[in-house]
């Protein structure tokens, strides 16, 4: 029982022996501020004024260079919500969330429906899955180095263009490689 108490007794006896040292800065800490308990009206608030100035500069700072949201994360987030509607057969998420507005109405102008469209493309793809490579984003605009497969085909390596729309990257094409086709 005896070594125990020794075991617990010295980080006391070592906190006892430190915390008068730290209360001591700590006072000299507080002395440029004792005269401002003295201090009444017009001279508090000079006194104060170079304080309250850091504080707002230092705001600001910290507003202003708090960092963005990692932009090639958020289009590798994009890509794996991609990859996973177009496994699931979601065709109604991939033309309401996924696709560019553009893209949606270059599909319409075909004639049909995005998604009748995205059904009658993608009906009969078993466990297609879609792994980045790489990801660019220069401004608004996004490109992904993709290799596709699916049960059955051919992989191919594609570049998918993405676009910045409604606080979200959005699909806007797809292009094979060696091929100046774009597909939905």
């Amino acid at each position: 029982m005896k070594k125990v108490v020794s075991v617990v007794a010295k980080p006391f006896r070592a906190v006892s022996r430190i915390l008068p040292k730290v209360l001591g800065r700590l006072r000299v800490l507080g002395k440029p501020f004792a005269k401002l308990r003295t201090l009444r009206g017009k001279a508090l608030v000079i006194a104060c004024a170079p304080l309250l100035a850091v504080v707002v500069v230092v705001v600001v700072l910290v507003i202003v260079l708090r960092p963005e949201p990692d932009a090639t994360e958020e289009v590798r987030e994009t890509l794996d919500r991609y990859a996973a509607a177009t496994r699931d057969k979601d065709y109604q998420t991939l033309c309401d969330d996924l696709y560019a507005s553009e893209l949606v109405e270059r599909i319409r102008a075909a004639g049909l429906p995005c998604e009748v469209a995205l059904r009658t493309g993608l009906e009969d793809r078993q466990n297609p899955q879609l792994a980045v490579s790489r990801v660019e984003v220069t401004g608004d605009t996004a490109n992904a180095r993709v290799r596709s497969t699916a049960g059955g085909e051919v992989p191919s390596v594609d570049t998918v263009t993405l676009v910045k729309e409604d606080g979200g990257w959005r699909v806007s094409s797809l292009s094979e490689a060696g091929s100046g086709s774009t597909t939905p």
